[in-house]
């Protein structure tokens, strides 16, 4: 099912306000919307190495789809390399997946259809998901993303 674009980008635009503080404590930099492509990019930046990372944030057909979060090389503008990833060494679980995506319900990229990581997964009500938690939200997910590069005991620098 298409959800209304308009629905969506209204839905969106209330989430990155719920981020204005996180952006102002983490420094996390929130770039201005595309309407077209339903996209814009979150930059932020590790405390522990000062490794930026630029996550693009596609939410076409968000909610009735979780959101197509994708990571952006710096040097070379790629999406989706290793490089753009971060690495973690799993205390935290497999959040940041070799292949390379978010393996998480709140990332569309890791269902079957974009990525085949999870083919068990659905679209479909993927917030009842039992392993979505709280990342139901893009405030959430982007803390997510963050305490992982945050923390070191975890974080490992980029993937490649």
């Amino acid at each position: 099912m298409s959800v209304d674009p308009g629905i969506s980008l209204t839905i969106i635009k209330s989430e990155i306000k719920d981020c204005e503080k996180d952006c102002i404590r983490y420094g996390w930099t929130i770039s201005e919307i595309d309407d077209e492509n339903q996209s814009f990019s979150v930059r932020m930046r590790s405390p522990i190495d000062k490794q930026e990372f630029i996550i693009e944030i596609n939410f076409k057909n968000y909610r009735e789809e979780p959101l197509l979060i994708e990571f952006i090389d710096l040097v070379t503008g790629e999406r989706g390399t290793k490089k753009a990833y971060p690495r973690e060494n799993g205390k935290l679980g497999n959040f940041f997946h070799n292949y390379p995506c978010i393996c998480h319900p709140c990332s569309r990229k890791a269902y079957g259809g974009f990525s085949n990581v999870h083919k068990d997964w659905q679209l479909s009500g993927w917030q009842q998901n039992p392993k979505i938690d709280s990342l139901k939200t893009l405030r959430p997910i982007l803390r997510a993303i963050y305490s992982r590069i945050s923390d070191p005991e975890n974080y490992q620098g980029r993937m490649g």
